[in-house]
Order: C-alpha cells, then structure tokens, then sequence
C-alpha cells in the first residue's frame, strides 16, 4: 500500500498536480455556489417530497426551482420607494429578469379531476405560494 501511495505522491510531483481545497463557507472559495446548491436541494426536498417523478417532471421542477431563485432581488435598480424593480441574478443571466409564462390555478380544482402533472403542478404551486407569503 505505501508503495502505491509514494508511486502517485511522485507521478503527481511529475505532472504538477495542485490540490486545491474548498472550505465552507468562504465566498471566496466557493461557499457562495455551495449555497446555491444546498438551496435547490432545499426546495426539491419540499417540493418532491416522498413522490416519484419521471426524468421530464424532474426537469420541469429543477427548472421552476432554478427561476425562482434566480428571480431573488438582489439590489434596488432605483431609488425611488415606488419602483419595486430589482437586480435579480436572472440579469446576469439572460439580461432581464426572468418572467414566466402565467399557469392556470389548479389549487381549487380537486384532486380526482386532476392528472397527474396537474397533481404535481399544484402541489408545486401550492409550495412555491407558502415561499411568497
């Protein structure tokens, strides 16, 4: 065993592998993407629960999870106390805050006359609306 390890101790002196390690919480080492990471798995536990999803019905989840925290208000655009526009980190990414197309509530329609992605739509509305409160 030591022979293996002072085999790759030298093969990676040779080829000038550098370790370089993350501490948590250190923005500037990377803390900052760390909290971005434990926020969606946050969100998909609450959101998913105990349910099973297909591959497309995942994505569709990740997708809605990733706008809404890509929709936080970072900093005021104005300094008017009227003007609720803010820098959001959808600006970084596309240029403009990140929008979404407006869905029909499904959160009055009871459940034996929903399909299932409706189910999965509504219980991830009824999720997202207890987040805006």
């Amino acid at each position: 065993m030591s022979n293996c390890v002072s085999n790759l101790s030298k093969f990676l002196c040779e080829e000038r592998v550098e370790w370089s390690f993350i501490p948590p919480r250190a923005p500037n080492h990377g803390g900052l993407w760390e909290a971005g990471v434990k926020a969606v798995k946050y969100h998909l536990r609450r959101v998913m629960g105990n349910l099973r999803f297909t591959y497309e019905e995942f994505l569709t989840i990740l997708n809605q999870i990733e706008g809404v925290l890509n929709s936080r208000p970072l900093y005021p655009l104005s300094c008017d106390p009227g003007d609720f526009d803010a820098l959001t980190p959808g600006h970084f990414l596309v240029g403009r805050p990140i929008t979404a197309i407006a869905e029909p509530s499904l959160t009055e329609v009871s459940d034996n006359r929903l399909k299932v992605w409706q189910k999965q739509t509504k219980n991830c509305a009824t999720y997202l609306e207890t987040l805006v409160k």
